[in-house]
């Protein structure tokens, strides 16, 4: 009976290794949608200690940094996405004990990091928090943070995760508000070469402002160099180069993917290969892969093992919102262009860290199983009986262990949105209308008189995650 009464204990302990993530959404999904940024702010604080603990700390300083942007409290989204940037740098550096919990558990035992894009959003978030209140000095300085962990994450792993062009375009436009001309175009050079990188073209109007800014700064063989064309026309970013001020947009349509478990069954061959079986989420249809696999300490060369585990797997919402349509004073039909896409960013990611977590996730599956049938035969009795209770009891201990970390910030859109537009000083009559896909208006956002000072960027952000 001691036996069976410490299986429990351990399963009952296995079983709260689980990620609180699904319950997180759960809880928080619908106070977003039908009470907005100030009750899920409450709610999220109220409750920091049962749906985050301290090992998703980033993610609930992240959070509510993202909700207080979008409430219109920039500077309470500055404190909260500064101290989830403070945890990102502590961890930054691998706990090794950490790491060896996780081996033997699974990935949610180890304190959440953030996901590469998950951290180019927060500095461009952060810069445009300082912008919005007209902190130049400090989106200077966040520019500074940012270009730091855009060149730490390129050369962490240069193949899978490459620059940002949006933050990149950010870092160019806060160049021109410090009247640094020449640094702007720098920025605005590798914009260019961020987006030609990622998944994502260079926007149509970004274009004209970066051909704009290296005519201007006398860097005409750049634009030969970055395959644009020096002979196009820029008649917008000529009036806001030319004028100095102009009213930015910046929109967030759409609600942000989250993950779902995605369960993989095979064969583990012991310093071979690993042959996984899995249904693809998109298509539905059963997919085979097969990867080298590491040898593990306590099984012999060519030993097989039938394991089944799971995987982070995106899914994404049929987004209410598609695109939006801005009108200033009496030029209406502006559309801003889309400048980073969330869903891509994630699906990109997941593929990019596929193999490693798929080889790193087996390995833990085996060496668990080996340890299950050592336990096994250790506690096996003269009492058949209790033979069978314990068996059962250690595997399902043991399958409890396996959880996805499906971890990830929950409020982000699905895609930011942007348009430039050069205006005169003074007030402008602003309203944004929220599009679906089918091109029925959503939500109508009525800014009323905007008032825009000379040689001033005016930012308004859309808060359309729906």
């Amino acid at each position: 009976m001691k036996r069976l009464l410490i299986l429990f204990v351990v399963s009952i302990l296995f079983t709260a290794c689980a990620n609180k993530s699904i319950t997180r959404y759960e809880a928080l999904a619908p106070t977003f949608e039908n009470k907005g940024c100030e009750a899920t702010i409450s709610q999220v604080q109220k409750q920091q200690k049962d749906l985050y603990g301290e090992k998703s700390e980033f993610l609930y300083y992240f959070d509510l940094g993202v909700l207080y942007h979008y409430n219109g409290d920039y500077k309470e989204s500055a404190k909260n996405l500064e101290k989830a940037d403070k945890i990102y740098d502590e961890l930054y550096t691998r706990s090794i004990s950490n790491e060896a919990a996780a081996i033997v558990t699974n990935d949610n035992i180890r304190p959440y990091r953030a996901r590469p894009f998950e951290m180019l959003v927060l500095h461009e978030l952060q810069i445009m928090n300082y912008l919005a209140q007209k902190d130049i000095d400090g989106a200077m300085v966040e520019v500074k943070r940012a270009q730091k962990t855009m060149t730490g994450l390129y050369q962490k792993d240069s193949d899978k995760t490459n620059d940002n062009g949006f933050l990149r375009y950010l870092t160019a436009i806060v160049y021109e508000l410090s009247g640094e001309p020449d640094e702007a175009a720098i920025a605005y050079i590798k914009t260019v070469k961020a987006y030609q990188e990622n998944i994502l073209n260079l926007p149509k109007e970004a274009r004209q402002f970066i051909v704009e800014s290296l005519r201007r700064t006398e860097r005409g063989d750049d634009i030969n160099v970055l395959g644009l064309d020096s002979a196009m026309e820029t008649p917008k970013a000529k009036a806001v180069f030319d004028q100095g001020q102009e009213i930015i947009v910046v929109g967030y349509a759409g609600h942000g993917p989250i993950l779902n478990e995605q369960r993989f069954s095979g064969t583990y061959v012991n310093g071979g290969l690993l042959s996984l079986s899995y249904k693809d989420g998109k298509t539905g249809q059963m997919q085979n892969t097969t990867i080298d696999a590491m040898p593990v300490a306590g099984a012999s060369n060519g030993e097989t093992f039938h394991i089944s585990f799971a995987l982070p797997e995106a899914f994404s919402f049929n987004s209410k919102v598609h695109h939006f349509n801005v009108s200033v004073d009496n030029q209406s039909g502006i559309r801003p262009e889309k400048v980073m896409a969330l869903d891509k960013e994630l699906e990109m990611n997941l593929k990019d860290d596929f193999t490693a977590t798929m080889s790193r996730t087996a390995i833990r599956v085996v060496l668990r199983t080996i340890a299950a049938q050592a336990a096994k035969k250790a506690m096996k009795s003269d009492n058949s009986l209790l033979n069978l209770f314990t068996s059962i009891g250690t595997d399902v201990a043991q399958s409890q262990l396996e959880k996805a970390d499906l971890r990830i910030g929950l409020f982000l859109p699905n895609s930011i949105q942007m348009t430039r537009i050069p205006v005169e000083p003074g007030s402008h009559e602003v309203t944004v209308a929220a599009v679906g896909e089918n091109g029925g208006t959503v939500k109508v956002f009525d800014y009323g008189k905007v008032a825009v000072k000379k040689g001033e960027k005016k930012f308004i952000f859309v808060q359309a995650v729906k």
